[in-house]
This record gives C-alpha cells, sequence and structure tokens, in this order.
C-alpha cells in the first residue's frame, strides 16, 4: 500500500474504536454525574459491551495486518502521518497482548468498584471496597505480565500513562523530589506564622462559587460552545470529541480552594483536549502525548498562572464582587499568600504545591508493592497510614480522609498517579521556556490576557497531540531531558515571596 492507502485504512479502523471509546466514556460521564445509584449492574454490562466491540476492532486481523504493513514499509520519518502510523501500530500491538475476555472482565469489574468504592467513601470503610480492589490488582496485574516488561512488572503499567518511564528512572527523581520536600520545609519553619490561608475557610456561597470558577475557565480559554461543567465526587475531565469536553468540580461552602482550583485544573486538561489538531480527529493522535504532559496542562493552569501573584491582581478584584464580605480588605498579596501556603495535610488535591508530591511518593509505593505482589490489599489502610506518619508527620482520622480519598484505583488506574508528579516537573520546565519565550508575559497576566499563553501551549503541545513522545515533546520545547531541578527552584522561589524570606 501507498503511505495515504495506509493512512485511509488506518483511520478507518481508529473512527471507529474512538466512537466506541467516546460511547463507553459518555456512560462514565452519566455513571459519575446523573446515573441512579441502583443503575450499577447494568451499566458495568453496559459499558463491558462497548470496551469489547472497541478491543474486537482493535485487534481484528484487518488491524493486525495493517499494523505488520507499517511496521515493515513506514520509515522513522518525522512527518504527522508518519508518526500517526506508527501509533496506530503500536496501540494495535498493546491490545492484541490482551485477550477478549480479560478486557470484558476488567471493564465490568472497573464499574462496578467504583460504586463499591463510592459507598466505602461515604461510610469511611475500605472493608466495603477492598473485594472489588483485590480483584483489579490481580486482573491488572495479569495484564502488565501480558503486555510484557524488561526490570519490574509495575514498568508495564506506567508505560500505559508514560511511555518509556519505569521505575528505575522514577526513584530517584523521587528521591530528589523528598529530600527537597523535606529540606524546604526545615527552610520555612521559623517562619511559618508569616503566612495562614484562614480567609479561604469562611462560608462562601456554592452557587456562586461555582459562577466565578466558570467565569475564570472562561477567561483562560475553555470554550463552553464545545464543553460543559458539571459537579460530581471527584472532579475530572472527560472528552468524546474536541468538540464536546466535559467537565467535573465539586464544591464545599467552607473552603474556597476546591472548587475553583478544582475546576481550573479540570480546563487546563479540557483546553488540550480542545486543542488537538482538526487532522487527529477521530484518531488515536486525538489524545494526550501521555497522562504526565496531560497533567502538566493542568498543573500549569492550576499552580503556575492561577497560584501566581499576578493572577490575583487581576482576579481578586473580580472575586470580591462575589464574596465582598469574606474578602473585605483583603489585598492581593495577601491572597496569594493564603493560596500558597506550605502545610502537610491529608488530601492529595487540596495539598500544597510543594508537599503534593509526597502524597505522590506514597501512592507510587503502595502501588508498586501491590502489583509486584509484596503487599496485600487488607494491609493497605495501615501502610498508607504509617507513610502519611513518616514522610509527613500526619496520621488519617479514618478510611475517606486515608487511602479511599482517591477513585483512581476504582478504576483500575494502578501506574496513573506518577503522572501527577511528571506533570509538575513538566509544567515547570515549561514556566522556565516561556518566561524565555514571551518575557513579558507576567504583565499579560496581571491584565488579564491569557491568550498569548493557550497560544504558546496551543502550538508547543496541543497540536500534536499523542503523535510525539512526552520525551521527544518536552525536548522539543524546552532542549533537555526531564529533570526535577525546575519545580524545585520554583518552589523555592515562589516561598521566598509568600514567607517574605526575600
Amino acid at each position: 500500500m501507498s503511505t495515504q492507502q495506509l493512512i485511509d485504512s488506518a483511520r478507518s479502523v481508529m473512527s471507529t474504536v474512538k466512537d466506541l471509546n467516546a460511547a463507553s466514556a459518555l456512560l462514565g460521564w452519566d455513571q459519575e454525574t446523573y446515573m441512579p445509584e441502583g443503575s450499577a449492574e447494568a451499566r458495568a454490562e453496559q459499558i463491558a459491551t462497548i470496551d469489547t466491540l472497541a478491543h474486537q476492532h482493535i485487534t481484528s486481523n484487518v488491524s493486525r495486518t495493517l499494523a505488520d504493513d507499517i511496521r515493515t514499509s513506514v520509515s522513522d520519518g518525522g512527518t504527522t502521518s508518519d508518526r500517526l502510523l506508527r501509533l496506530f501500530a503500536r496501540e494495535v500491538e498493546r491490545a492484541s497482548k490482551l485477550p477478549e475476555s480479560l478486557v470484558r472482565e476488567t471493564s465490568r469489574a472497573t464499574a462496578l468498584a467504583q460504586e463499591s468504592w463510592k459507598k466505602a467513601r461515604i461510610a469511611s470503610d475500605f472493608s466495603i471496597f477492598a473485594g472489588d480492589l483485590k480483584k483489579l490488582v490481580e486482573l491488572k496485574t495479569q495484564a502488565a505480565h501480558l503486555y510484557g516488561y524488561t526490570d519490574n512488572v509495575y514498568d508495564a503499567l506506567l508505560d500505559l500513562y508514560e511511555p518509556g518511564i519505569t521505575v528505575a528512572q522514577l526513584k530517584p527523581v523521587f528521591n530528589n523530589l523528598q529530600k527537597g520536600t523535606t529540606d524546604l520545609l526545615e527552610y520555612i519553619k521559623p517562619v511559618r506564622e508569616r503566612a495562614n490561608d484562614a480567609i479561604l475557610y469562611k462560608k462562601y456561597d456554592s452557587n456562586k462559587q461555582l459562577q466565578y470558577a466558570q467565569y475564570v475557565a472562561r477567561a483562560i480559554g475553555f470554550n463552553f460552545t464545545t464543553g460543559r461543567v458539571d459537579v460530581s465526587t471527584h472532579p475530572f475531565c472527560t472528552s468524546f470529541a474536541p468538540t464536546d469536553v466535559r467537565l467535573t468540580t465539586r464544591i464545599f461552602e467552607d473552603d474556597l480552594r476546591s472548587c475553583l482550583f478544582g475546576l481550573i485544573h479540570e480546563a487546563g486538561h479540557g483546553m488540550y483536549e480542545q486543542g488537538f489538531a482538526p487532522e487527529l480527529t477521530r484518531t488515536f493522535g486525538a489524545d494526550g502525548a501521555s497522562m504526565g504532559i496531560h497533567e502538566s496542562q493542568s498543573l500549569f493552569w492550576e499552580n503556575v498562572i492561577a497560584r501566581s501573584e499576578e493572577f490575583w491582581q487581576w482576579g481578586l478584584p473580580l472575586l470580591k464582587d462575589y464574596f465582598p464580605e469574606q474578602l473585605s480588605g483583603v489585598s492581593a498579596f495577601e491572597f496569594y499568600k493564603a493560596i500558597n501556603t506550605i502545610e502537610p495535610s491529608l488530601i492529595r488535591i487540596e495539598a500544597d504545591e510543594v508537599t503534593y508530591n509526597i502524597h505522590i511518593i506514597i501512592r507510587f509505593e503502595i502501588e508498586e508493592q501491590l502489583i509486584n505482589g509484596s503487599l496485600n490489599v487488607e494491609d493497605i489502610p495501615a501502610v498508607w497510614n504509617a507513610k502519611m506518619k513518616e514522610y509527613l508527620g500526619i496520621t488519617p482520622p479514618n478510611d475517606a480522609k486515608g487511602c479511599l480519598q482517591d477513585i483512581h484505583w476504582s478504576f483500575g488506574g494502578f501506574g496513573y498517579f506518577p503522572s501527577y508528579t511528571l506533570g509538575k516537573l513538566y509544567a515547570a520546565m515549561l514556566r522556565k521556556q516561556l518566561l524565555s519565550d514571551i518575557p513579558g508575559i507576567s504583565d499579560e497576566i496581571r491584565r488579564g490576557h491569557f491568550k498569548p499563553i493557550l497560544a504558546w501551549l496551543r502550538e508547543k503541545i496541543h497540536y500534536h497531540g499523542k503523535t510525539m513522545t512526552p520525551n521527544e515533546l518536552i525536548v522539543s520545547i524546552t532542549g533537555r531531558q526531564l529533570t526535577e531541578a525546575d519545580f524545585l527552584d520554583y518552589a523555592r522561589q515562589k516561598a521566598e515571596r509568600v514567607y517574605e524570606m526575600s
């Protein structure tokens, strides 16, 4: 076949698979937002059927023959078409390693596990979720062995979310981050009283919080014509097409952070999904380069931009229009300090930028042990609490605020958590490059002009979708390999400003 014939044939397969994936995702979104509680069993079967159909299509004889043709006839050229074809071949090869029965069983198990996780979290009782989680660990371990690995079985699952990354590469980075976090906490310890976040915990009307959060999401560039926002137990972004992107957030009336920063975070994901090159629509290329790169987009907007002092010189006067009494007399600098205090805390998604990475390290260590069989599911609560005490000096009072706080394990997302910290590292590297490429960007942020930032991200990252690997992408933008140094420098600079140390 000619290259064009290969592209046309691959697109035919990919469009069907992407449409089936979108239908499955829509059912999943409904499950998290509006589905009646008693529908879990039926929904599990529906999702399992669609996921099985998608797997059958991508692993068909037609798809495998096409992938073989691509591997023998497509060079390692740098054109988008060549990269898309090689991506297709990789996805077919990976999917073909899993038997249909395992795909169906895993799909059904995750749908059921999400419901038991919700019940367990409400009751703060890990035992309600433990049986379903044990089943998922078994299924994901089986999948990891089928995918194959060189040194560590967990590497096979890491590769699903961050192609090319391994435990051996992550551990030194995480060790440096843990040491850097400990050093920074010690550095600011004598001046902790110079900043506090008390103003964030007054009573803030839920509807007004959501209205303001949506205003900010629109201002930074999320397109509400092709997207929408709902409320769910756990904030997330899902996309059925670049023209149909759904965000959710959660709201607490006594915590101003959760809704606002949760929605900014998910809007970062959403803008990535809305920004793929049009020619990638309904192909495997219409996806993030990796979950780490995807997280870099959400964390870039949530932390680098929306937790900057310049942002609140623009955003605070608008926020005061919604909450004039609660924020009376509060300056932009005081608000900036409040949202950037550094203090060990129980909940990952509400942790500060610095100690957040420790939450990820804990999950990474537990997951690696689970998948390698050196930790039993029943022992997770005790191990979790012990690590929280050792690493952050705090112990969760119950399972809901401990090992049940995240939804990820209920959908079988083993290997996902490291993406969050990788996203922080990528975001810090991108920040450094953005400041170099657009020296006046801080003034633009003060004026609420975010289009130059989004345009830069569109060109450098969004447009390429999944046609470049994360390493190829970050090197093409910054000229450097992944490093934790930029994040540690950024965190120290911000801490010195927040705690008025220079």
